[in-house]
């Protein structure tokens, strides 16, 4: 079980595709993004690639990522884990891809990390209508 103080968020990235390369281990994240667009709602985002840096963790540290609606606090997709910390001074880089999100209407979302039950951090995420052009 952890003990003292929770890790230090460093990074909380969105974006279509993350890539690991093989021989170096270094991240690529590809197409960063605070925003989506869509015709009607509710509307389900296929995926969402999410990359997330964290240091001083100590221990086996249970975590959990949740999207939800700033306008009225509910949570719209959450996600349980745990991140394994074996030295504190180590950054651990986690990237994972979440499925299917839907998001009920249009407005500001917040991803949220939380670690040994506290708040980390947010990243905001905008969510927005967009009118189909007409030739």
């Amino acid at each position: 079980m952890p003990s003292g103080n929770p890790p230090i968020l460093l990074a909380l990235v969105l974006c279509d595709t993350i890539i690991r390369e093989e021989g170096t281990h270094k991240f690529s994240l590809i197409g960063t993004f605070n925003t989506i667009g869509a015709r009607t709602f509710p509307c389900i985002q296929p995926s969402i690639s999410v990359y997330v840096a964290l240091t001083d963790g100590r221990g086996q540290v249970p975590c959990v990522l949740r999207v939800i609606e700033l306008e009225s606090g509910r949570e719209v997709f959450k996600l349980n884990g745990a991140i394994q910390f074996h030295d504190p001074t180590v950054v651990v880089e986690l990237s994972f891809t979440i499925q299917r999100v839907s998001f009920p209407k249009p407005g500001e979302y917040a991803l949220e990390i939380h670690a040994d039950g506290e708040l980390l951090g947010t990243r905001k995420l905008r969510v927005q209508e967009v009118k189909l052009e007409e030739k």
